[in-house]
């Protein structure tokens, strides 16, 4: 005989959080992983006989995923709702050179009169190390010569 789980409490989407999931789905250009996360919870939101929430099995075995991923999704759905389905910021060392000072660097190496100016001096005007200024440069600005365009 087979052991019932513990008694899942509803979700009680609102018809926002339906459409916002749904638009979700929909979408062509979506991530792959929030439209699982939104399918999950739709499934979660059904209620079978009696009115009782879907099994977290049924829902795992709908979509083909772990149980522990449906647990997961559902436990971080009821704890923060939309915001607990998207990324949570990666670990590490967030950027130290800003979109301003890498725009600085391209338009300082470009706009120049009569040739490049040097790397040191990009990198002085745009607040950055000569080493970041140099792989900007050359990230951004092809090298003359063979395979140049111009």
């Amino acid at each position: 005989m087979s052991h019932p789980g513990p008694k899942l409490e509803p979700l009680d989407l609102s018809d926002e959080e339906r459409e916002v999931l749904r638009g979700w789905i929909r979408k062509r250009k979506q991530s792959q992983d929030l439209v699982l996360r939104a399918r999950i919870i739709l499934l979660c939101d059904r209620t079978g006989l009696g009115g009782v929430p879907v099994s977290q099995c049924q829902v795992a075995r709908d979509l083909g995923v772990n149980l522990a991923t449906v647990r997961k999704w559902r436990r971080r759905f009821t704890e923060r709702r939309l915001r607990g389905l998207t990324d949570a910021p990666r670990p590490g060392r967030p950027r130290a050179v800003t979109r301003d000072q890498v725009i600085t660097v391209i338009t300082e190496s470009i706009d120049s009169d009569g040739g490049r100016p040097s790397t040191r001096a990009v990198a002085a005007r745009a607040g950055v190390s000569q080493s970041t200024a140099s792989r900007v440069i050359r990230a951004v600005i092809p090298v003359s010569g063979e395979n140049a365009p111009y």
